[in-house]
């Protein structure tokens, strides 16, 4: 998919960057919504904004590219990644997967004695993203909303499912950006309070359905006939 991109030069005030920087602002800027599929991502114009070498961008973009957030492609540089709609599909049949698993052993986690403040951390997060919500602030909402489903797997104790959740969730942001429709907002505001009401009440079943129900959801808001072509300044994602 080809996308518009309008750059501009932006001043610079602070310090250099490094490439874990770079690679930082593109995975939250996807993250939040802010960063599009297609968009391109030249290495001159991104070693102009964070004032660092093309060395440091290419070696960001690389490792983007190797968590499928990036497309390198010869001759034409570097794009954000535009999921298929069987690509999309395909994360979504993986968070089915993995993500009613995620619920079962942070419960059984709980009730171990080993996440004792795991629903206030949760509770604490679920009433930020609606605060972002009230103000408006969608940006913030969504990466709060990424950032749950997140927290749920590193407060299992495992380090593979929090690596899992955080390499997909902004490919989740993607199919999202690629196909839902422009106002709509895949969680709904109250799924994830429910789920922590069900953690908190040791229901493993009802939390298991409410996930299951809420992935669900998010997948049938994904319209995959068509893709969305939007217009974004790197200047403003990148640095703002």
């Amino acid at each position: 998919m080809s996308v518009a991109t309008k750059l501009r030069p932006a001043a610079r005030s602070t310090p250099p960057v490094s490439r874990d920087d770079i690679h930082e602002r593109v995975y939250r800027a996807i993250s939040e919504h802010r960063l599009l599929p297609g968009t391109k991502l030249p290495e001159e114009k991104l070693a102009e904004l964070f004032d660092v070498s093309r060395t440091q961008v290419r070696a960001a973009l690389q490792r983007l590219a190797v968590e499928q957030l990036v497309t390198l492609v010869p001759n034409r540089g570097a794009f954000v990644a535009t999921p298929t709609a069987e690509e999309a599909r395909d994360v979504l049949a993986v968070r089915r997967t993995l993500e009613p698993s995620v619920v079962q052993r942070l419960i059984a986690h709980i009730r171990a004695g080993r996440a004792g403040d795991a629903v206030d951390r949760l509770r604490t997060l679920v009433l930020q993203e609606r605060q972002a919500n009230v103000d408006g602030d969608r940006p913030r909402a969504v990466r709060l909303s990424g950032e749950f489903h997140v927290l749920l797997a590193e407060l299992t104790g495992s380090s593979l499912l929090a690596r899992m959740m955080r390499e997909l969730t902004p490919l989740t942001c993607l199919a999202i950006l690629t196909f839902d429709a422009p106002v709509q907002s895949a969680c709904p505001n109250d799924d994830h309070m429910l789920l922590v009401e069900a953690i908190e009440a040791g229901d493993t079943a009802r939390a298991v359905a409410l996930m299951d129900e809420h992935l669900h959801h998010i997948e049938t808001a994904l319209r995959l006939d068509r893709n969305q072509v939007r217009e974004v300044d790197l200047a403003d994602v990148l640095l703002g």
